[in-house]
């Protein structure tokens, strides 16, 4: 009995790796990219499968701006090669595949558990896209098969620590340092931020579930929305000093045409802070006027020890922190 983990070198992938040693599903066999490049036919063909009784797929590009090519070489085609893998795996108990809830796409309202249909949503970027689609191939696969859909990681922990940066952690940079006049975005747009402890803890609780689609992220009612994450992450940028010598004015929201008229504009600048963090801003930004509230009763049953950060309370620790070591420079 044991357990292959995928990307154990990645972000989520290390975690769950670590948080399985030594448990009750056997010893891990952690895969990173120097052991098995997934973009390579027989990648994967040096594992031995006879004792592998679940798999853990974590492997993947994650960054929203990712171009198709690099999207379906290692998010969709990788994934097959792993569920290729999986079929010889004789004991196969589980397959875990670690999404995104974006696979929903560009809708609006209510989004349950259930499987995306890529050929027939419209996608914000190619990651989404290349998520669904790899997706469909797990579902297809006829393996015993669990879509965990994970939500945007706004911290490591309740603590606040960032490691890992993402959109949202570059646009908050963007607004400190006075860079971003305008922010995409209606405010009432719902923003589903977890921390990576949640999202393993959750990961962990699932790899006993029934095979089906989970929705890793926090309640509707712990979630935050976009004008609350800036209201407190202003709040938090007031009380430093730095910041007030400035006397940097509070962005404005504006409508897409904007929004894609100052990136016009960034486009025109050679590259350095500005465009670089608008380009892993933008390929998110149609997803700020889209508002979604993700259902999760089907991971509340198999989690009895369900807990999450109250959302506010973690956008300001994890401002603080940013603001603190200036976004992990001064550490």
């Amino acid at each position: 009995m044991a357990v292959l983990v995928t990307g154990a070198a990645g972000y989520l992938g290390g975690r769950i790796a670590a948080a399985l040693a030594g448990g009750t599903h056997g010893p891990v066999v952690a895969l990173d990219r120097a052991g098995a490049d997934l973009t390579v036919p027989g990648a994967l063909d040096a594992i031995d499968a006879a004792g592998i009784t679940t798999v853990v797929h974590a492997a993947a590009v994650t960054r929203f701006g990712v171009d198709k090519p690099t999207a379906e070489a290692v998010n969709v085609r990788g994934t097959a090669r792993v569920v290729e893998f999986a079929r010889r795996c004789p004991e196969l108990k589980r397959f875990v595949y670690l999404s995104t809830l974006y696979t929903a796409g560009k809708v609006t309202g209510y989004v349950g558990e259930e499987p995306a249909d890529p050929k027939n949503t419209e996608f914000a970027n190619h990651y989404e896209w290349s998520k669904a689609e790899a997706e469909r191939v797990v579902l297809n696969s006829g393996l015993p098969a669990i879509i965990a859909r994970v939500a945007t990681v706004g911290a490591d922990d309740d603590t606040g620590q960032v490691t890992q940066f993402n959109a949202v952690h570059n646009t908050l940079k963007l607004v400190y340092y006075g860079m971003m006049s305008l922010l995409p975005g209606e405010p009432e747009t719902p923003v589903v931020l977890a921390t990576a402890d949640f999202t393993v803890k959750a990961v962990l609780a699932l790899l006993d579930a029934e095979p089906g689609v989970y929705h890793l992220c926090p309640d509707a009612e712990h979630t935050a929305t976009l004008g609350e994450l800036f209201e407190t992450a202003f709040a938090v940028f007031a009380q430093d000093q730095a910041f007030a010598r400035r006397g940097t004015l509070r962005p404005l929201f504006c409508d897409e045409l904007a929004f894609a008229d100052l990136l016009s504009a960034a486009g025109t600048l050679r590259r350095g802070p500005v465009p670089d963090a608008l380009a892993s801003v933008a390929p998110f930004a149609a997803q700020l006027y889209l508002p979604k509230v993700f259902g999760n009763a089907r991971l509340h049953k198999v989690w009895p020890g369900y807990a999450v950060p109250e959302p506010l309370q973690l956008v300001s620790a994890a401002t603080q922190y940013l603001v603190r070591t200036r976004w992990g420079r001064n550490q």
